[in-house]
Parts: structure tokens; sequence; C-alpha cells
């Protein structure tokens, strides 16, 4: 098969996957093979990051290539604003065919609802094979082009992944090129939901706590954590072994040359470091992501870069490598000389935030900067934290601190930090108002910072008991 003159792109979402959750990290004791070997053959990202770590609002800045603000999703059940950029939509307009298959998120209403073709599905015309919202492992399903869901037997990703490869095998036969987006819900939670051969592959006394986990509580508060953390590694593993089988399918149909492979997430997760559950926090567990992406010949082959890039640079940066021009209205800068090797490419900064005040979790909401050695978060009331992620990769020193109070090179480095997020505030205009204050604007109708959840609607055949499948996790 002769090479097309434009890549594919198969872009694999993982969801709740932090940086760290993979062999090739070398921080976390899991195996991943297959993501070990996707990372050797292109280039690691180790400082990537989820502008805003939260299910919904990340993916409404993936795909539309706007920030939070900008498209509305401030906290998961708003619908995404269509009337503007897509990422699918421009490459939908230069020839691409464009297809998701899994989690959406981003079409408010019942968690079990169905998008209708049309702007709502924010440019994937092409192949539809979607949830919005489903973290019911065993028991799930899909919309394609009628509200009648498909019910999926057995485990989700195994489903998602042999129709990813459906849709590949149907493409090679075709000379349009295509973006496939593939959005897997594991690792989130529930953590141990999964076949029992797949749980039993990761045993719980096999775990081993990171070192901002406490090691210092009960023993039954212990086996609580490592249950925990173990069976969000099977899911990982589980995940490995699709990316194997998507790897497999694009050499035997003749695409592993010409299709651009994205490993990622929406945000990680805290998962008891640092004292925090959840997400929606500016630690690195909660804002960095996996990042990992390989086009032989284009991007460099075994490569490992701290430079920051976040969500919404990596839409911008997708669309130039496909050779579209990139809307006008997109607000993500063109990082593609960087992916493509050249350092000197790397902005300075990448904004991170959460803008809404959930009552749920123990953090306030926040706007900061990731840069090559730092990290940085403000509250509405002031300077929150500060690492120096080279110096303390596991940010357990906060540099804002009592201690610190009268050291001049530290509050030199925090205005200098200080400085950086105000122009982002301006670029994104984010009046940086309190969380309560913005949740009555996007949210009107809150509780504590969440919008309730709606009830299935009447199409939709009543849920088993004590199904997750309605989206009860955030």
């Amino acid at each position: 098969m002769n090479r097309r003159s434009r890549p594919n792109i198969l872009y694999i979402l993982t969801d709740q996957m932090r940086s760290t959750a993979m062999g090739c990290a070398g921080v976390e004791k899991v195996k991943t093979p297959n993501i070990d070997r996707l990372a050797a053959q292109g280039t690691r990202f180790t400082n990537a990051v989820a502008n805003t770590p939260s299910c919904a609002p990340s993916r409404g800045t993936m795909l539309t290539g706007l920030h939070t603000l900008s498209h509305g999703v401030v906290n998961n059940e708003i619908q995404c604003k269509n009337d503007g950029p897509t990422f699918a939509g421009a490459l939908t307009k230069s020839g691409y065919k464009c297809g998701y298959i899994g989690k959406w998120h981003l079409d408010g209403g019942p968690r079990t609802g169905f998008t209708p073709p049309g702007r709502r599905r924010l440019g994937f015309n092409d192949y539809w094979a979607v949830a919005n919202c489903t973290h019911d492992y065993m028991s799930s399903f899909y919309y394609t082009e009628e509200p009648k869901p498909h019910f999926i037997e057995g485990y989700e990703p195994i489903h998602q992944t042999d129709l990813a490869i459906d849709y590949m095998k149907e493409k090679a036969k075709a000379d349009d090129p295509f973006f496939l987006m593939l959005s897997i819900g594991t690792p989130h939670d529930p953590y141990r939901e999964m076949p029992p051969e797949l749980l039993e592959r990761y045993p719980a006394d096999d775990v081993e706590l990171m070192e901002t986990n406490s090691i210092y509580v009960p023993g039954e508060i212990m086996q609580a954590k490592k249950e925990i953390l173990a069976g969000y590694y099977a899911h990982v593993m589980a995940l490995d072994d699709q990316v194997g089988r998507l790897e497999q399918t694009l050499k035997e149909q003749g695409l592993y040359e010409d299709t651009i492979v994205v490993f990622t997430a929406d945000h990680g997760d805290m998962l008891g470091n640092h004292e925090q559950y959840y997400k929606s926090q500016p630690w690195r567990e909660s804002v960095g992501i996996p990042l990992l992406m390989r086009w032989p010949g284009n991007i460099p082959e075994g490569r490992v870069t701290d430079a920051p890039i976040s969500l919404i640079e990596l839409t911008s940066s997708l669309i130039t490598l496909t050779g579209t021009e990139i809307p006008e209205a997109m607000q993500g800068d063109d990082l593609s000389a960087l992916i493509l090797g050249d350092e000197t490419a790397a902005p300075d900064s990448v904004f991170i935030n959460f803008a809404v005040d959930v009552h749920c979790i123990p953090a306030p909401p926040f706007r900061g900067v990731v840069t090559r050695t730092h990290t940085y978060a403000e509250t509405p009331e002031g300077p929150w934290v500060l690492y120096d992620d080279k110096a303390d990769p596991f940010q357990k020193n906060n540099l804002i601190s009592w201690a610190n109070r009268d050291n001049p090179d530290v509050a030199a480095l925090q205005q200098e930090l200080h400085k950086k997020l105000r122009g982002w505030l301006e670029r994104t205009n984010d009046p940086f108002d309190d969380g309560d204050t913005v949740s009555d604007k996007y949210q009107p109708g809150h509780v504590g910072g969440v919008l309730p959840i709606e009830d299935p609607p009447d199409y939709f055949p009543p849920l088993p008991p004590n199904s997750t499948a309605a989206g009860k996790g955030r």
C-alpha cells in the first residue's frame, strides 16, 4: 500500500490515568510492555498536563481547542458549546473521516442519553459508537445513529477496541485519511470492576505506595488503599493489552507508517497521594497525564522531553501536522515543531485551572502554570502551591510556606510565576472569580458546585440493581 500524503490519527484517550502509571515512567510498579514499546518508538512527554483536570472540562478543551471558560464546560453535566471551532470539524472540512468510540461526557442531560447526529457531535460524522458517560465496565452500552442503546457483553475496553479495529480495517481500504478517537473509560473508578482473571493479574500485596501516599495508617485502611491501587493498575494492564491489539492491526493493515498514534488521558488521579483522592487539583498526580506520540520518520524515536505541553496545544498541533489550517477561533498554540523535535519551540509555561468549588473535594478552585521546572497555583485568595519539580519531583515541599516567608529567592520565583499566570488569565479572559460565582454563571441550579445527574431517558431500559451505568462517579 502506498503511503498516504496526509497521516491518519489514532488518538487513544484514557480516563483518569496519571502520567506515572506506566512502566516506562519508572515510578509506579505496573507492567505495560505495549505502552512502553510505543514510547520507545516515538516521543514521551514527561511534562504533559490537562488544562482543567476533570472529565468533561478536559474533553471540551481537547475537542474544541478552547479553554474552559470559552467552551463553557466548567464541570461535568454541562453540554459543550457547539457553535464554534472543533478538532474533528476542522479535519472533516479538510477531507478527513472522523470517528469516535467510547466515553463522550460532553452532552449534558442524562448520562445515558443519546447524542443525535449534528453539531452536538462536534464534527465526528463518519462513525459514532458512543455513551455520553458510563463507568459500568461489565454492563456497558453505546449508541450509534438512533436512540437505541447497544449493550456490551463483557469488559467494555475490549469491546471498544474491537470496534476500533473494525473501523481501521475498513479505512485501510479507502483513500481518505482518518481521525479516530478511542475514548476508553478505564482506569477511572470503579477500580475493581473487571473480569476476575484481569483483576487477579495484580495482587494487592504487590502494591508499593508512592512517597506521598501515607503508610502510617491502620492495617484495614492500608489494605483498602492497596486494593484500590491494585485495581487501578489491573485496569492499566488491561489497557496495555488493547494498545497491543491496536498496534498489531496498524501493522497488519498497512497503516503503521502512515498513522500518528497518540496515547494520553483527560486527567490523572490522586489515589491517596498528598492525602487526597479524586482529581480537579493542581498536584502532578491530578494534572499530569501520559503523552506518547509516534509517527515513523517524523516524530523522533526514543526521545524523552520535559518541555511543557497541554491538551489544548496538542489539539492545535495535531491539526497542523495533518496539513490543515487551525481554525482562527481556537486558543491553543501550535507546538507541532516541538513535537517534531525542535526543543527551542517549547513554550515557557502552560495553563492549568479548575474554576468551580466542588464541595466534596477538599481543595479550592485554582489557576496556575506549569513550566519545565515548576508547578505554581493560586486560589482566589492568593498564592497556594509552588513546587520545584526538578529538585522535588514528588512535590513534597511546598515553597509557599511559613518557613519560606522571608526567603527572597522564593519570593522572586513566586512573583515571576505569578506574572506568567496573569498573562494566561488575560489571554483566556478569566476574571478569576470565586468558585461559587463561576458555578452560578455557568451551571445554574448547582448544589455545592455540582449539577445533579439527570434520570435516564424513557427510551433507556431500566438499569440493573447497583449499576453504575448512570455514571454515579464524578
